[in-house]
């Protein structure tokens, strides 16, 4: 029965805890918890997974907030998520970071998006971690609403400790993954695609963007 404040029935109100529980997951398994949720044939949700979802979105735009689906580089997979529709990268980086640890995923995605060879082969740990002693973000440089050179020089005083704690919960949220070898690259996560597309578009060096204009 559909609530008569949101329009959105109970297991639309149950997907959606759950989808935000999440942060992100892959579409497949979006459509599977849908027919549990529905008690519906899988073949029958796959078909009517859209119809589902968009009020659901619908609802949200009250809050915000939207639901996005995107295809991930690294395993050509569609995910979907919710995202927060306002404010810069920052501010949907803030509900579980402090501001050093948002100036620390910062200056780690400039490293990234330095070119397009560490966009496509990421960036070893190391290499992230010294970037952090020293480097301005490329909103400060651009002036396009970066994070405050405070903010950056406060990465410096975080403890290699406190900036690897950091790199691991950003990965298992989603923001950053980091290869599986010995090398342990890191390159942007599912949730960074979803929360910061435009952010990544304006920002990325030409031949990434390209390719992620296709696919986001």
């Amino acid at each position: 029965m559909a609530n008569r404040d949101t329009a959105l029935s109970r297991e639309q109100h149950a997907f959606l805890q759950a989808l935000m529980a999440k942060g992100a997951m892959p579409e497949k398994s979006a459509k599977r918890l849908y027919a549990e949720i529905a008690s519906m044939d899988p073949a029958e949700a796959n078909k009517t997974f859209s119809r589902f979802w968009n009020p659901i979105a619908s609802a949200l735009g009250y809050l915000d907030l939207d639901i996005r689906v995107i295809r991930y580089q690294e395993d050509q997979q569609l995910y979907i998520g919710v995202v927060n529709k306002t404010g810069g990268e920052a501010a949907k980086l803030a509900t579980r970071l402090t501001p050093e640890q948002i100036a620390l995923f910062r200056v780690v995605l400039d490293e990234i998006m330095r070119d397009d060879g560490t966009v496509e082969r990421g960036v070893d740990v190391i290499t992230a971690l010294n970037a952090t002693q020293v480097a301005p973000t490329q909103g400060e440089t651009q002036g396009d609403g970066g994070l405050s050179q405070a903010q950056t020089q406060s990465v410096a005083k975080m403890s290699k400790m406190e900036k690897e704690a950091t790199l691991k919960q950003l990965c298992k949220d989603g923001w950053l993954t980091q290869a599986d070898d010995e090398a342990g690259f890191l390159k942007l996560g599912v949730r960074a695609f979803l929360e910061l597309k435009e952010f990544l578009l304006e920002q990325a060096p030409e031949r990434a963007r390209a390719k992620w204009e296709r696919m986001l």
